[in-house]
């Protein structure tokens, strides 16, 4: 079965802000069988949602809406569905009740504002909410549902986690799905290097998807076999990527570095010029971090490197603050001053100025000090300033994951 996912909110309609709920949503709906068919973000006006409910069922039997259900000025989910469904709204005593006894708990007011969220359009159900105080709402049609959910994430995900058996018995179509993480190369490279395998396995569609440094795969199959199919070509998609392969099961690269100091027992500082932190966000994100990720120093400018990670001065007026001779600096500054087994040191420049003929913008220096050894490497990104640094954070956490799987000659899979 086909799913349409609607986001309202007319911030999701300006610059800066971005639509999450249908990323969380969309894998796991499709975990549950459903294909999603399209993704619609509508403003906060009831006449707008209206039109998207109106294309969303258009595309799909189900629909799922988040946003727009709570109790402000702003929220006009459940006017719209009951336009669109042509049904009038009720008063739901299963919802009231809740409502009453969330501002009760949390000693809100019952306003006339907040006895707004008890109402459903007739023949709607009341999803309880147990996070926050806007119920959700089922509301079947025909084949499928229209179903609206709250937009606060957190919120969101408590109730679709309620709603997964009601949701597979509404499928009845199983879907098999794998996701694989890579590094390295680009993603025209990975797609011929297993566009290949596929002959053997026709039922699986394969996407792929890329981000700088990084190609995430998707496999994806219907039907009694699906699983089997997906099983077996990801073995054989994880023969042909080898040590580019990060995750066969779509674990993040920053997760996979982490487990990977943890089975060694190793800490990690990082050095870092043109990324400025992003390398120290990235792993961070992980929780539990601080077991594996001791420091991190952003040494922008030339003198914070020799004073903060004791580069000397004559190498830097020598070979300048990009190169190879300053990261390997860098890298060993790192891992004496924090007491780290391993270190990882990016210097580059990235742009819009800066460059020159012969360190152009663009132009990456990396490099992982670790027990007994280190190793280098150098090249030249593409793409604005953010895109550059992005990228050199993507190499520098994947230096380090081939570092710890001793695959220490990392160069030549990054061309």
């Amino acid at each position: 079965m086909k799913a349409s996912l609607v986001a309202t909110g007319s911030e999701l309609l300006r610059p800066g802000f971005r639509e999450t709920n249908g990323d969380w949503i969309t894998p796991r709906l499709e975990g549950e069988g459903f294909e999603v068919a399209c993704r619609v973000v509508a403003s906060d006006s009831t006449e707008s949602i209206v039109e998207a409910l109106g294309y969303a069922r258009s595309q799909a039997p189900l629909v799922l809406l988040t946003g727009g259900i709570g109790p402000t000025r702003d929220d006009r989910t459940r006017q719209a569905l009951a336009l669109s469904s042509g049904r009038r709204l009720v008063r739901d005593a299963a919802s009231e009740h809740r409502v009453r006894r969330w501002c009760a708990t949390h000693r809100f007011p019952v306003t006339s504002a907040q006895l707004l969220q008890a109402f459903l359009p007739e023949g709607g159900r009341c999803i309880p909410n147990r996070v926050g105080s806007a119920p959700g709402i089922w509301l079947d049609m025909g084949p499928g549902a229209l179903i609206a959910l709250p937009g606060v994430p957190s919120e969101m995900q408590a109730m679709f986690e309620q709603l997964r058996p009601r949701l597979r018995r509404l499928s009845r179509s199983p879907v098999a799905t794998r996701t694989m993480r890579c590094a390295g190369p680009g993603e025209s490279r990975i797609d011929r290097r297993i566009q290949p395998l596929q002959k053997a396995f026709p039922e699986v569609e394969i996407t792929t998807l890329a981000a700088p440094g990084e190609v995430t795969i998707q496999l994806r199959a219907r039907g009694s076999d699906g699983r089997r199919q997906v099983e077996g070509l990801s073995t054989r998609v994880a023969e042909r990527l080898g040590g580019d392969l990060v995750s066969a099961r779509g674990e993040t690269l920053e997760n996979v570095v982490f487990r990977l100091l943890r089975a060694r027992r190793w800490r990690l500082s990082v050095a870092e010029s043109c990324t400025a932190g992003l390398v120290a966000a990235r792993l961070t994100r992980v929780p539990g971090s601080s077991r594996v990720f001791w420091a991190g120093a952003v040494c922008y400018n030339d003198r914070a490197k020799t004073l903060m990670l004791s580069v000397p001065k004559s190498l830097i007026a020598r070979h300048g603050a990009v190169s190879r001779a300053v990261a390997l600096a860098m890298a060993r500054g790192a891992m004496k001053a924090y007491g780290t087994e391993l270190a990882v040191a990016v210097t580059g420049i990235a742009g819009p100025g800066g460059g020159s003929s012969r360190k152009p913008v663009g132009t990456v220096h990396w490099a992982v000090a670790f027990p007994g050894g280190e190793t280098s490497f150098r090249r030249i990104l593409a793409g604005d300033r953010e895109k550059i640094r992005s990228h050199a954070t993507c190499i520098a956490l994947d230096c380090v994951r081939r570092v710890l799987l001793r695959r220490r000659r990392f160069g030549r899979p990054h061309s």
